[in-house]
């Protein structure tokens, strides 16, 4: 694992399990804050401090125009759904926005049926992008950064996944939008989000889905984590519904042990590094046995780190 700032993914501290249904979470603390002042994108859409629209009135699929008008470095999490303009749209990647700014970047598409103007600009969603949409797209981005291709998609492998959700969740969308899926199902999905909450000085947390290794999302500082929090797990929630049910009670000290493991080979992985195509910053990346991840840094201070089960 990276040493500038984290030390080590060893030094975190992993609090008890929580367990509803298919579902363990395992919270995360004891990371060092960063000292970057940024403003989330969530909260620069609500206020009028951001704007994000079509890149032309014909619009692009996959990018954007994002306007930041605030002072502050806007931060921009993967997985991240903008709803409206002409389709709806999940971000590729996290991002770092300078001040005072206007910037491409980079999305995908999770409304297929749709490429009409609804609103002129797009708003914030409750929800987060579900994490093997998130994976899919770090998995395709090994090359993509690489060939110096940016943060780019595999869109119809995007467009695959949100089918193969809306299958399995049981829920179908006249314009196959992922969004429509979520508030299909927000009654089940609150049924997982009410039972949990978020911990004093928690950053981050590993998932599980039954007895598998489902992803871990960290963040720089508590009050990052705690904003994000219910977005986040409800993307998580959407893979739980979609996952078959546990059969028995689940062995949390089995999954602590696979926290050990997943943790031991985050700190012994190859970091690949990349100054961000989009934004500011250090994008850090590796592929292990059991996970693939990626990390993004400013001078020299974690901002964001997620890993996804391979």
């Amino acid at each position: 694992m990276l040493k500038e700032s984290m030390k080590t993914i060893l030094d975190l501290k992993v609090g008890a399990p929580k367990t509803v249904k298919n579902l363990t979470l395992f919270p995360l603390s004891g990371n060092p804050a960063s000292l970057l002042d940024y403003l989330m994108i969530d909260l620069a859409l609500d206020s009028n401090q951001a704007a994000v629209e079509e890149v032309s009135e014909g619009g692009s699929v996959p990018e954007l125009r994002l306007v930041n008008k605030s002072e502050k470095v806007l931060l921009v999490p993967d997985g991240t759904e903008l709803v409206g303009a002409k389709q709806n749209r999940i971000v590729n990647a996290t991002l770092l926005i300078p001040p005072k700014s206007t910037t491409k970047i980079p999305v995908s598409c999770v409304e297929q049926g749709r490429w009409g103007y609804r609103t002129q600009g797009f708003r914030s969603s409750p929800h987060h992008a579900a994490h093997r949409l998130r994976k899919e797209m770090l998995m395709h981005q090994k090359m993509s950064l690489k060939e110096k291709r940016g943060y780019e998609s595999d869109q119809g492998k995007i467009w695959s996944e949100v089918r193969n959700i809306s299958d399995e969740v049981g829920f179908h969308s006249p314009t196959s939008a992922l969004h429509d899926v979520y508030e299909g199902k927000k009654g089940d999905i609150e049924d997982y989000l009410g039972k949990f909450k978020v911990q004093a000085k928690q950053t981050g947390a590993v998932f599980f889905l039954g007895d598998r290794f489902e992803g871990l999302e960290l963040f720089d500082k508590p009050s990052t984590f705690s904003k994000l929090f219910k977005k986040i797990l409800s993307g998580v929630t959407l893979g739980a519904l979609a996952s078959k049910p546990v059969k028995g009670e689940i062995d949390v000290d089995g999954l602590r042990d696979e926290v050990t493991k997943l943790f031991g080979e985050i700190d012994q992985a190859l970091f690949e590094k990349y100054n961000a195509p989009v934004g500011i910053g250090e994008d850090w990346r590796y592929e292990g046995q059991i996970s693939i991840g990626k990390c993004l840094y400013f001078e020299g201070d974690l901002i964001h780190f997620s890993a996804f089960a391979l």
